[in-house]
């Protein structure tokens, strides 16, 4: 397999009646799966959708979001994940910036589309239904795979997913099928053909980040029941997790703290969950154990959009190295340089992180500037700050704008942040330099506490003391909440903003 145009069709010659997808009591096979794609696929040709046409999706973790995306590849197209946060204003820039075809939207967010102004270059926009009324609604269309697709090739584009503009503008990441089917096909057909089908996956985190995306296609591949949910509330989700016998959760860590803090509150005899993975941000150590100590795995990844995965850590990798981003994945090379002289560094020095696989991005579209500031010779540059240890387990330290400098010494605010979150009752927190006259930055730890909790601010700064050193200890000051971008990362520029506001 070198690119994704079939691959539910594959799947679904294997394993024809193996439940694939679920949402409430709609439930699909995967040849009933196979099937509302060949029906959207025979929609969108009818619509005269081309290769390589960019088409947007603004919908819900659903089961009509699978069946879209893959509709969508199978006819050539590129799949543009939107934001279900995003604004009028957001949508026209990637109307125009990513040149739309078309948009598929859920009908919450027709108003965006009403109030959005670059709307009338698109050739149209499609309404889908939820779960129920979208089992039916394209049944007049044929079944069967259209006749007549256009061939897709490992180069052509797949997906066009824009970074969510922590550092300006928004960029579209081109991601070809090569490099997508390179990641499925790293593990291997042996492991692919060995893969558990029991182990059913819940969706929860929205199918426009990078990590939903990337295990959907893995779902597909493998042959994994996934389970699509809009719950938030914690109990909730417990009751999806018990009553759909789900094995497999991505989430973030907030979201998985509020999940695991809400299992331990009442009787949940043989919970079936067995893995919890996270990314976009560092997961703390003392939640990695809080799973362990209800007998499940948290594992962690480490990547971006435009590198896809790099590096994975779960405890079967030793607790000892619990607080790094794992090793990194099959057919990934990462190196660790000086971001001045761009040298390499030797094993346990730090520096900016670079990364060169199979799966990176072909590069920002129509933005040939941007492109080239991050992809040299083949490397991508991450902007990360880390380490490589004698092990060649991968550290992060944070990002090098991020680092805070006191006095000539350096503060990387992921360290800091770690401490923070192991205190009892935080539940969010992150940490920022803010201007002194005499050290010139110092830092700050701007923390959500948990509901209920009496913990107070001089309790973490005690907390902290006891852990780092005198000149890396916080000043704390608690928050209703945290500025986050679209994908759940914490928006520190911001959050520096409104604390000099306030100053």
């Amino acid at each position: 397999m070198n690119t994704l145009q079939y691959l539910v069709a594959e799947r679904a010659e294997i394993s024809p009646q193996h439940e694939a997808l679920v949402e409430h009591n709609e439930r699909y096979t995967f040849n009933e799966f196979h099937e509302k794609v060949n029906q959207l696929s025979h929609y969108f040709l009818e619509k005269g959708i081309q290769k390589g046409d960019r088409i947007g999706v603004l919908a819900h973790t659903s089961i009509a979001y699978p069946v879209v995306t893959m509709g969508i590849l199978q006819v050539g197209a590129v799949v543009v994940p939107l934001s279900k946060s995003m604004t009028p204003y957001e949508l026209d820039s990637i109307i125009t910036s990513g040149q739309l075809k078309a948009i598929i939207h859920h009908n919450e967010f027709t108003s965006v589309l009403e109030k959005a102004e670059q709307t009338d270059g698109l050739s149209f926009t499609l309404k889908i239904e939820d779960a129920k009324e979208f089992t039916t609604q394209f049944s007049a269309y044929n079944t069967n795979t259209p006749e007549v697709l256009p061939e897709v090739l490992p180069e052509d584009l797949a997906l066009m997913m824009f970074t969510s503009g922590t550092t300006g503008k928004s960029k579209g990441c081109m991601i070809a099928h090569g490099s997508v089917s390179a990641f499925l096909n790293s593990g291997g057909q042996e492991e692919r053909a060995n893969i558990d089908k029991s182990m059913r996956y819940l969706f929860v985190h929205p199918f426009f980040h990078m990590s939903s995306m990337s295990i959907l296609f893995m779902c597909i591949n493998t042959g994994n029941t996934m389970v699509c949910s809009e719950e938030t509330d914690p109990a909730k989700v417990i009751e999806v997790i018990e009553k759909e016998n789900i094995k497999m959760l991505f989430a973030l860590p907030p979201a998985l703290k509020y999940i695991v803090e809400e299992l331990e509150k009442g009787d949940h005899y043989d919970f079936p969950l067995k893995l919890a993975v996270s990314g976009g941000t560092k997961v703390s150590e003392s939640l990695i154990e809080q799973y362990d100590r209800n007998g499940m795995i948290l594992a962690q990844g480490y990547g971006s959009t435009e590198a896809w995965i790099i590096s994975s850590w779960h405890p079967q990798m030793g607790w000892k190295k619990v607080s790094s981003a794992g090793k990194p994945a099959p057919h990934v090379e990462v190196k660790i340089v000086d971001p001045e002289t761009r040298q390499e560094v030797p094993s346990g020095e730090k520096g900016e992180v670079l990364v060169r696989s199979p799966y990176l991005f072909k590069g920002y579209w129509q933005n040939e500037e941007a492109t080239n500031a991050v992809l040299q010779d083949g490397w991508l540059a991450m902007g990360d700050a880390g380490r490589l240890d004698e092990d060649g387990f991968l550290y992060i330290e944070g990002r090098y704008k991020d680092v805070i400098v006191y006095g000539g010494d350096n503060i990387y605010p992921d360290q800091v942040e770690e401490v923070v979150l192991a205190a009892d009752g935080v539940l969010e927190a992150t940490v920022v330099g803010m201007p002194d006259d005499v050290y010139g930055e110092v830092p700050y730890a701007f923390v959500v506490k948990q509901e209920a909790s009496a913990l107070t601010e001089e309790d973490v700064v005690n907390f902290c003391k006891e852990r780092l050193a005198p000149y890396k200890v916080p000043t704390v000051v608690f928050v209703s909440s945290l500025p986050k971008n679209s994908v759940g990362k914490v928006l520190k520029n911001e959050v520096k903003k409104q604390a000099l506001a306030h100053a």
